[in-house]
């Protein structure tokens, strides 16, 4: 006869299985939540857009290659410097033998083709100059009158800091990253002349002053280009978040810092009418403008490649394989990219099919959603990450931008941002001085010096961009 179950032990059982089911699917779900924060810990500069200082131990470079050895490569051409000419030596030194007779008892004469040279340069003992201006005062023998000249007004404009110490403060500040307080620290030690920081900071001032009319004139000109590459990067002023802002030209470079990282700041440096290309990353705001603007878009595929290389490293085998795939179809693409760059006359048709191959490769992606994700991007934007096969003066990444923001990065980390709209007007006035002056191949220094000499006499400033 067959034993019937007793209910309350089949009850139980019951009981324990719901407990187990549900501790599983929580335990899945804990696993799950593992692997997103694993994944997030191991993103670099390689698979990610962090930036390469955020790498604090580096990953090892693609296909296991070792580290080059310090020092010149091999194929690396030399360099030399060329000798100073005549007309550029301040100072000519000569040693002589102490007698004119040679210790065989002939006399020794002149063989300049065999002198030895050693050329030098170095600082002035005082490398200062101290100018003092007298308007000297007359008196009239007769009615007893005082008469004295009236001091210049370039001079009195000047002030106590001359221009070229003043341009030269600024390019330090800037390009060479030195505060305030390096600066008071150079004029006491090297110059032998205390300037106290209030002082440095006058004279910063009053070379942002003169480069105001100049910035106002590039970043008008931003609006008739044709083509910009625009990127951005977090800013601090008097511990708020702020963004700067670079648009890249062909030719010339704007920054501009703003409080927001919106849309808003695109319409209100380029207008609500801006008809060019904007070359970018797949940020939203540079949607949201180009729809409201019918502007068109490059997006930039190197930060297509690193989302393809995070989920190559961080993936189930199935993604991983589509990363693989989307990233060997990229790299042909560039490969037909660069030759047609070094021979223009080659025929386009081998770019526009590795284009397509590629945009068939991404949008074939598994169910995964990630992969899901940019499938479907390129399924909606395809035509804005391959524009550049059609138009050769458009670059396939935002390299330009990016490159323009490093100087940016460093000079933030070395000076801990701003703390007023004046320290915020002088860093997006000298950025993009010294970034457009490197542009053009100009000394940013005598730009500088010429602005503040244009400020003081009140003539027309330098130009900065080309006509």
């Amino acid at each position: 006869m067959t034993k019937t179950p007793d209910p309350l032990c089949r009850e139980s059982l019951l009981e324990r299985l719901d407990a187990l089911e549900a501790e599983n699917k929580s335990l899945k779900a804990e696993v799950e939540r593992l692997k997103m924060e694993l994944a997030a810990a191991r993103k670099n500069s390689r698979n990610s857009s962090k930036p390469p200082s955020s790498d604090l131990v580096k990953p090892p470079p693609p296909g296991g290659k070792g580290k080059r050895r310090i020092g010149g490569q091999p194929g690396h051409k030399p360099h030399f410097r060329e000798p100073f000419t005549p007309e550029q030596l301040d100072e000519v030194v000569v040693f002589d033998p102490p007698s004119k007779i040679c210790p065989c008892g002939g006399a020794l004469e002149p063989c300049p083709s065999e002198d030895q040279v050693q050329q030098q340069i170095d600082l002035r003992e005082n490398p200062l100059v101290r100018r003092e201006y007298r308007t000297r005062a007359w008196r009239c023998c007769t009615c007893g009158t005082l008469r004295r000249e009236k001091m210049p007004r370039s001079v009195r404009r000047e002030g106590f800091v001359g221009n070229r110490l003043s341009a030269g403060w600024a390019f330090l500040n800037t390009k060479a990253h030195a505060s305030h307080t390096a600066l008071a620290a150079f004029m006491k030690d090297v110059c032998g002349e205390p300037v106290s920081r209030g002082q440095i900071a006058k004279t910063l001032q009053r070379v942002s002053d003169s480069l105001a009319a100049i910035y106002d004139e590039a970043r008008a000109r931003l609006r008739k280009e044709p083509v910009l590459n625009i990127d951005e990067t977090g800013h601090r002023e008097g511990g708020k978040r702020f963004w700067t802002w670079v648009f890249r030209a062909d030719d010339f470079t704007v920054f501009h810092i703003d409080k927001t990282r919106s849309s808003g700041v695109l319409n209100d440096v380029l207008g609500p009418e801006y008809y060019g290309t904007i070359g970018c990353d797949y940020f939203s705001a540079y949607h949201k403008y180009l729809k409201d603007t019918g502007g068109d878009a490059q997006f930039c595929l190197a930060h297509l490649i690193r989302e393809l290389r995070f989920l190559q490293d961080h993936s189930p085998p199935e993604t991983e394989q589509y990363a693989q795939r989307s990233l060997s179809a990229i790299g042909r693409l560039f490969q037909s990219h660069h030759r047609l760059r070094e021979n223009p006359d080659r025929d386009r048709q081998e770019l526009v099919k590795a284009g397509e191959r590629l945009r068939r490769t991404i949008i074939n992606a598994p169910a995964e959603s990630k992969a899901q994700n940019i499938a479907r991007r390129f399924l909606d934007n395809g035509d804005s990450y391959l524009r550049f096969i059609a138009r050769p003066e458009l670059e396939p990444t935002n390299n330009r931008a990016e490159q323009a923001i490093r100087q940016v990065v460093i000079d933030r980390a070395a000076s801990q941002g701003t703390r007023s709209p004046t320290g915020r007007a002088y860093k997006e006035r000298m950025w993009t001085v010294l970034a457009t002056c490197a542009q053009r191949g100009i000394s940013a220094f005598n730009f500088l010096l010429d602005a503040l000499t244009a400020k003081i006499n009140n003539t027309n400033a330098p130009p900065l961009l080309p006509s």
